[in-house]
């Protein structure tokens, strides 16, 4: 009965011991590399003085407001994905909005050049946006503050904060839906494609 449970402890210590030693230093070096990318992103701000507004079309009415970054951002957020969402998903998404809102300022320049503005309010065109009023009306009275709180904490909370490659602003691609799979964007939009 002793050989017995000698054996059974030994198998014990086989079976869940020797995973244990093989996989902490990959887990080790998995953390590490998510620590990484995470300074990386948090590294990459930029001078809010240099973009602090944005010239936003209104497609519509063909009418140019000039605007701050954040405000702007707000309707952006509030237009672009529910505030019963995640905090941390409408954080996601400021980030994505505000780099993709500084691409389109550094690169798409004679776009919208003919009205004067960096970009407009068409999510077919660049990205959907929405004015407080608007969105506040929408929504039901109850959740009206809360709502809008999240969206401007979101928002506030990364400040300055875009995802960049080689130190520029990426063409930050987002979507609502992806219907169960994406793709590479070469081959949605062509072009060369990114690294």
């Amino acid at each position: 009965m002793k050989k017995q449970i000698i054996y059974f402890f030994t198998f014990l210590i086989i079976c869940f011991g020797i995973p244990i030693f093989f996989t902490s230093p990959f887990n080790q070096e998995t953390n590490e590399a998510i620590a990484n990318q995470n300074q990386e992103i948090t590294q990459s701000t930029y001078d809010y003085k240099q973009y602090k507004t944005v010239k936003l079309l209104h497609k519509e009415t063909k009418k140019v407001e000039e605007i701050g970054l954040d405000e702007y951002l707000y309707g952006v957020v509030s237009a672009e994905m529910p505030a019963s969402y995640e905090e941390e998903a409408l954080k996601a998404q400021a980030i994505v909005a505000r780099t993709y809102t500084l691409y389109k300022i550094l690169n798409n320049g004679d776009k919208h050049k003919e009205d004067n503005a960096h970009i407009c309010d068409d999510s077919t065109c660049c990205q959907a946006w929405i004015s407080k009023e608007d969105r506040l009306e929408k929504w039901k009275e109850e959740n009206r503050e809360t709502y809008w709180n999240k969206i401007v904490n979101a928002v506030n909370n990364t400040q300055g904060k875009i995802v960049t490659y080689e130190g520029k602003p990426i063409n930050a691609f987002f979507h609502a839906n992806s219907g169960g799979s994406t793709e590479a964007p070469v081959n949605v939009w062509g072009g060369s494609g990114y690294p």
